[in-house]
């Protein structure tokens, strides 16, 4: 599950970055891919969007191609900053920029879109997990001890299996290519320490604690809620407490369809932002 557009890299704040740029226009389409994850994951939507926009997709800090510091403290504000950075030095000023985040990716454009007030012209927002609870002891697993025995089990081809059955709802998207894929990703020392040191930051990552949540009354961007309504990773209940967190929201359900709705429904996905966007508000 690779990307074909060119892959093309940039600085940011100091880090390394790679992202593609497709199409063209003074409609951008900004695509924030989610966690254990890379800007690969929109593959199917991509040639779709690039018909009429301009799309750039980034491999955010710590994923993917782009480079992964470990001895950094990972936060929202971060990659608040780094996004905005990136859009900034690609975009050109009168741009209509359209913001897309799946699951984590979702999460760091809400923070954006509170941190940096009407920055996107419209907001999607695909299978968030920025509105679970995540409990205070999650940092253990990031602790001397602990690491090597995290590092067995994820790694495992039946620990990555059953992950990936969670994450689709039909099943025949877990070929054994992408299963393959998959172990290779997660055996990566690079990405688990990567993966590590965002879990031993998670605090500052979190909507509710850095006080974002309380702050989503401050967003006007009219925001789009995707979420597949099979989606097992993430159930669907949680697309009803962002819908309803976030004012001037909609959400759409796309049924028979799990946590990637790029990847199971990509037609359907296309179809819901294109005509989002056309909207006239």
């Amino acid at each position: 599950m690779t990307i074909e557009a060119e892959s093309k890299y940039i600085t940011l704040s100091g880090y390394r970055h790679r992202y593609i740029d497709e199409g063209g226009g003074s409609r951008v389409i900004f695509l924030a891919h989610g966690f254990s994850s890379s800007l690969d994951i929109f593959y199917r939507v991509v040639p779709l969007f690039a018909e009429r926009y301009r799309v750039l997709a980034l491999d955010l800090l710590a994923f993917g191609k782009s480079d992964k510091p470990t001895n950094i403290r990972y936060s929202l504000e971060l990659y608040a900053k780094l996004i905005k950075e990136f859009l900034e030095k690609t975009c050109a000023q009168g741009d209509a920029i359209y913001g897309v985040g799946h699951s984590m990716g979702a999460k760091y454009l809400v923070a954006m879109s509170v941190y940096h007030p009407n920055f996107f012209s419209k907001l999607v927002l695909s299978n968030s997990d920025g509105f679970l609870y995540l409990p205070p002891f999650i940092m253990m697993a990031s602790s001397f001890l602990l690491k090597p025995i995290l590092y067995r089990l994820v790694s495992t081809p039946a620990f990555v299996r059953k992950t990936m059955r969670s994450v689709y709802h039909d099943p025949s998207h877990v070929t054994e290519e992408h299963l393959r894929r998959n172990i290779e990703m997660v055996r990566s020392r690079e990405n688990f320490e990567a993966m590590m040191s965002l879990n031993r930051d998670f605090k500052h990552l979190d909507l509710q604690r850095m006080k974002i949540r309380s702050r989503l009354k401050e967003m006007k961007t009219p925001t789009l809620v995707i979420w597949g309504a099979n989606d097992k990773f993430i159930p669907v209940k949680y697309a009803n407490v962002v819908q309803r967190e976030i004012p001037n929201s909609r959400l759409v359900l796309i049924p028979e369809c799990g946590h990637v709705p790029m990847v199971e429904k990509p037609r359907e996905f296309f179809e819901a932002v294109d005509n989002f966007i056309n909207e006239k508000t």
